[in-house]
Order: C-alpha cells, then structure tokens, then sequence
C-alpha cells in the first residue's frame, strides 16, 4: 500500500506487528527497561527513518530508538534526550560504566523497601535505577508482585543468589554458584527448573511452573548488557524540554510522545502545545509514533499492535506518522 501526501512525495506504508529475533548480542539495543520504551519495534522505526546527518530523538524514554540509531551507519550524530534527568543520566552511567552500578546488589528487594525508595529517597540515578527494576510493567509506582505470588518469587530469588532459604530450593545456590553474571545464573535457574519439573511431585511441579519468571533478573540482565558496551561516541545526551531544543533544518526528528488522551499520566502534557511546537520546528523530516493520526499528518507506516505481557483485550495499531508543511 503506498499514500501519497500533498507535496506528491510517495510514502511506502509497511505493517509490522512482531519483534524482530535480535541476536544475544544485539539486544542491549533495546535500552532501560522503561515504560513505553520502543524495544519491539525500534529496528523496523529506524529502518524507515531516513539517514541524514543527525537524528533527534525528542522523547528519548528508554533509549531504544537513539541506541538502534547509534549503532546504524544512517547519522552522524544522535541526539537522545528526554527532560527526565535521571533517566537519561541512567543510561549514560551504564553505558560509559560511570558511576559503576554493581547491579547484583539490587537482585532482591521486598516491597516495604520498595516504597521506602519510592516515597523517602531523593530523585537520583540510583533511585530510578531500583524504580525501573522493581516496578510493575516499569511504572515507577507499584511493586513489581501482587502479594499472592511475591512470597514465592523472592524465596527462589535468595535460592539461586544466597542459598539461604531453608528449603530444597537452596540446591539451585549452588548449581549456579560458578556464574558470576546475573544473565548467567538467570540462564541456569531455567536450566535447572526445567530439569526438576521432569522429576518433582505434582505439587512441586505446579509451584516451578508458576515460577516460570524472574521479572527483575530479565530486566538487570538487560541494564548488564549496556555496561558491557564500548562508548557509542554517536550519541549526545540531552535533557530539555522538548520545545527548548535546538533542530535545524536539516535535522531528522523523531518523536515518541505520550499518545493522545494518556497527558495525565505524564505530568499533564499537553497536546496541544505539541501541535504547536511541530508547526514551527523547523526540520523537513518529522517523524511521530502514536496511535491516532494527528492533524497535518500522513500514516507513513503501521507498526503493528504493542506486544505485551500484561495486554488485555483488543488493541490499536500504532502509527508512525509523517509531519506535511
């Protein structure tokens, strides 16, 4: 299917809605595990983009779209920004190893700590580094298990990282005991539980069936793979507001902003000023994903459906629209 905007220039309009199967050793492109972050579908967003000499990524998020871009040859320079500070410091820290997070002392946590770092710590790096890990679906608010199955979850993580629960479990301590990576005891811990469903009672075999997941062990694994990257010298780190940035003409813009009617959620944006703002940016090459076609825009592609664990019911497709002047 092909759309054809009024200045005639023809825009080919693809339909995406899986995640591409990244290598082990490209997935740190995926960035923070953040909410709202463009994983699933970055590759495929930076395809379509067109190459230029630099690419802004406005609502930077978790810094899948600026790392995919980083890594291709499209732009000179990538600038990555989101106007939470700590955010973006995150993934500079992780990233350029400064400070050094030794992300195994963040593993466990119970949700009384949770809260405590939620509602008395400071806004830092730290601070988000624990809200990102330990939050459900990456709000930042709620604790990452509903008490039915926390108890659990956090009596197997102690198991496989300090073998000092009491129980049975604690063998996992030590079949994993020579991995010093989280991604690496993450790894046996399936090995192993795989291999005790072959041999448990019906009871046990249903609890190890129920523990099919470390949520915080997915998400630390991927924050351990940005701090074994090299430094990404294409990117620049930002932290404006987005209509406080300098574009050029020349610049390609990228806008992931938070989708119509969802303001509310993100400390009350407002729609229209971004309406305004893209009236008087001054680059030729807009981009922005969203799931209602805004006004004096064309659909450039269909991304697809968001892929998530938690969704319930039909979704809509997300856009990837193209700004006309």
């Amino acid at each position: 299917m092909i759309s054809t905007p009024p200045n005639g220039e023809v825009l080919f309009l693809y339909i995406f809605s899986e995640e591409p199967n990244l290598k082990q050793s490209e997935k740190w492109k995926r960035g923070l595990p953040y909410v709202g972050n463009k994983g699933q579908k970055a590759e495929k967003i930076i395809d379509i983009l067109p190459a230029g000499s630099r690419l802004v990524d406005v609502f930077g998020g978790g810094g899948s779209i600026s790392l995919t871009a980083a890594s291709s040859d499209k732009w000179n320079e990538v600038v990555y920004n989101d106007r939470r500070k700590t955010v973006v410091n995150l993934l500079k820290a992780l990233i350029k190893d400064k400070p050094h997070f030794d992300l195994m002392n963040y593993v466990y946590m119970d949700r009384e700590t949770f809260y405590s770092w939620r509602d008395k710590m400071p806004d830092s790096i730290e601070r988000t580094l624990v809200l990102t890990i330990w939050s459900f679906s990456n709000d930042l608010r709620s604790y990452l298990w509903g008490p039915k199955n926390e108890k659990d979850k956090l009596q197997l993580t102690r198991a496989l990282f300090l073998g000092d629960t009491g129980t049975k479990l604690d063998g996992l301590y030590s079949y994993a005991k020579n991995e010093n990576s989280i991604s690496g005891k993450y790894r046996l811990f399936h090995k192993w539980r795989l291999a005790e469903m072959d041999i448990s009672s019906h009871r046990d075999h249903d609890q190890l069936q129920q523990l099919e997941r470390l949520q915080q062990l997915e998400r630390l694994q991927q924050l351990e793979r940005l701090q074994q990257l090299e430094r990404l010298e294409r990117i620049k780190y930002s932290v404006l507001d987005y209509r406080s940035l300098d574009i050029k003409p020349s610049d390609v813009v990228y806008c992931d902003p938070p989708y119509i009617g969802t303001g509310k959620s993100y400390g009350g944006f407002d729609d229209d000023a971004f309406q305004s703002w893209l009236a008087k940016c001054p680059a030729k090459q807009i981009y922005i994903s969203e799931y209602t076609q805004l006004p004096h825009t064309e659909v450039a592609f269909i991304l697809g459906k968001k892929l998530s664990f938690y969704a319930k019911g039909k979704r809509p497709d997300e856009l990837l629209l193209k700004y006309v002047k």
